[in-house]
């Protein structure tokens, strides 16, 4: 019996001997079906890859939606870190998965060929154990580790206007929840000069996974979005949120997957506000505890900043901000990239080291050096998602 059965399996199973093929009839036929598919739930999906080829049953009900559903319930109470990170000789970019229990980092992988230049690719937002990549100036790509599949979205149906370029300053992955399906957000602003650019509207546009195609939305939509990337955008219970100004306010701006709607959501205790760009705060997204969360602090010209932890209960109320906790001190010149489940706050400082600072204690707990320039973290799980004409990738 394979070694990962056993793991799992009642102990009169493990002295079983014999091809897969049998054990998986001896399982299927000894134990009731919910028992099986609950085994079966808990495994990696590397295993459950090699399992489809046990057998028909056992291949349908791995690729079933109900499996791959039940599958990443288990698997998402078992993240590790994703950083990404960077090297400018070769230029290339990649990821670090790093331990959530020890810090240490457990592997590297390059990130999928889709651009020129791989310096300039961003994670902006994962879901379901998809990680959604982006080059702001060239397109968009979909990605899952676990299963080794990425997929390069067609091009988008914008049509620039005369005299001008554009950037791609949101990119989403969510899920509807409704439909059953996947989409991806994406605005885009057109710029016209030189060196004054000068923005000249938004374009929006809703990419659907099951049709695999995209389909202009929301025209209307007038906004600014400042450093665009993944610090600044998190997808978060069937909502995909970044940070914008609008009519001169910055707040939060949050697109419904399933309603496919825009909500905005005005910042706590007052900060921030009319004329952002004149004010000294600094705010970064990131999801906190399986909600949106936000570090706002509160002077940044002070060295060592002062930051507030806030989570969001309700897109669109002002009064659904909750207040985590305060954080005297950081570190000179850091960033910070996330918050653990204990409430350590993961940082990259200035000489480009990934830090764990415990804010109860106000103390270092480690610090990665790696390869290249760590610059954006996620909270990883595997997942069973798979892509219609998807591409294998060998890591």
């Amino acid at each position: 019996m394979p070694d990962d059965l056993q793991e799992v399996l009642p102990v009169k199973w493990g002295h079983r001997q014999g091809r897969s093929s049998m054990a998986a009839a001896a399982i299927t036929h000894s134990l009731p079906e919910d028992i099986v598919v609950d085994i079966l739930a808990r495994l990696p999906v590397k295993s459950l890859k090699r399992f489809r080829c046990v057998g028909k049953s056992w291949c349908c009900l791995i690729q079933s939606p109900q499996f791959i559903t039940a599958h990443y319930s288990f698997s998402k109470n078992k993240t590790c870190l994703l950083m990404k990170q960077v090297n400018f000789s070769p230029r290339k970019a990649m990821v670090s998965f790093i331990s959530n229990q020890t810090l240490d980092v457990v592997a590297n992988l390059d990130i999928p060929s889709f651009t020129d230049d791989p310096i300039h690719i961003n994670i902006l937002g994962h879901c379901n154990g998809i990680i959604c990549l982006c080059d702001r100036f060239s397109g968009i790509l979909l990605w899952n580790i676990a299963t080794k599949e990425f997929k390069i979205l067609p091009m988008c149906p914008f049509e620039c206007p005369p005299s001008s370029e554009n950037t791609i300053d949101v990119a989403g992955l969510g899920y509807d929840s409704k439909r059953d399906e996947y989409k991806v957000i994406r605005i885009d602003t057109f710029w016209e000069g030189d060196f004054d650019r000068v923005p000249r509207g938004n374009r929006v546009a809703l990419y659907n996974l099951t049709t695999d195609s995209w389909r202009k939305f929301n025209d209307n939509l007038t906004a600014e979005f400042f450093n665009c990337h993944g610090i600044d955008q998190v997808y978060s219970n069937g909502f995909y949120h970044c940070l914008a100004v609008v009519d001169s306010e910055e707040l939060l701006l949050s697109f419904d997957m399933s309603n496919e709607v825009f909500v905005t959501t005005p910042f706590p205790d007052g900060r921030l506000g009319k004329n952002c760009r004149t004010t000294r705060y600094l705010t970064y997204l990131m999801e906190i505890n399986g909600s949106l969360g936000m570090l706002l602090c509160h002077d940044y010209y002070v060295r060592y900043g002062c930051y507030d932890a806030w989570v969001l209960g309700e897109p669109g109320l002002k009064n659904s901000w909750t207040k985590l906790f305060t954080i005297e001190s950081f570190p000179p010149a850091t960033i910070p990239l996330g918050v653990g489940s204990d409430g350590e706050i993961f940082l990259v400082n200035e000489d480009s080291k990934f830090l764990a600072w415990h804010h109860r204690d106000n103390k270092e707990i480690k610090t990665l050096q790696f390869e290249g320039i760590a610059l954006e973290l996620a909270m990883y799980a595997e997942s069973l998602v798979s892509f219609r004409g998807g591409t294998a990738f060998n890591h």
